[in-house]
């Protein structure tokens, strides 16, 4: 398994950032990578873009506190996917969201994306992609 550790500071207070990560419904809105997102009651059914093309699997959520940090995995299956994302309060304004992300590519396409360092960047990408998206959100309420 391929492991990815990134992370992004957002300009919005604690309660904004979780609020809008945890709408994952919403993700294909502003993630490049995410093409689908469907909620279920376990979790969510997702469809990512990969090297190979389209890949679906189900996110089951492992676990789940407010405010501080949600884990998921897809179990075993073509797309074998697990991660955490927790949420620390840098100041009234600033939060660091950390994301810890396992995938294991399959086939030569994705194996050579993960080799050249695309499912790194894709990751950095899609989370400047929600923080963008949670400050202009932010920006909005205020005006």
């Amino acid at each position: 398994m391929h492991r990815i550790e990134e992370s992004v500071e957002v300009s919005a207070p604690l309660d904004t950032v979780y609020g809008s990560w945890v709408r994952v419904e919403e993700f294909p809105r502003f993630m490049r990578g995410v093409v689908s997102v469907d909620r279920s009651d376990r979790g969510a059914s997702l469809v990512v873009r990969t090297a190979a093309g389209p890949r679906e699997f189900e996110a089951v959520t492992t676990e789940l506190v407010a405010r501080e940090r949600m884990a998921w995995d897809s179990g075993p299956g073509p797309v074998r996917h697990r991660g955490v994302v927790t949420f620390h309060s840098v100041d009234d304004r600033t939060t660091r969201v950390m994301l810890q992300l396992e995938v294991e590519p399959h086939g030569i396409w994705e194996r050579l994306a993960e080799a050249l360092g695309f499912v790194d960047r894709r990751v950095i990408d899609d989370l400047e992609d929600f923080r963008r998206h949670v400050e202009e959100d932010a920006d909005a309420a205020r005006a």
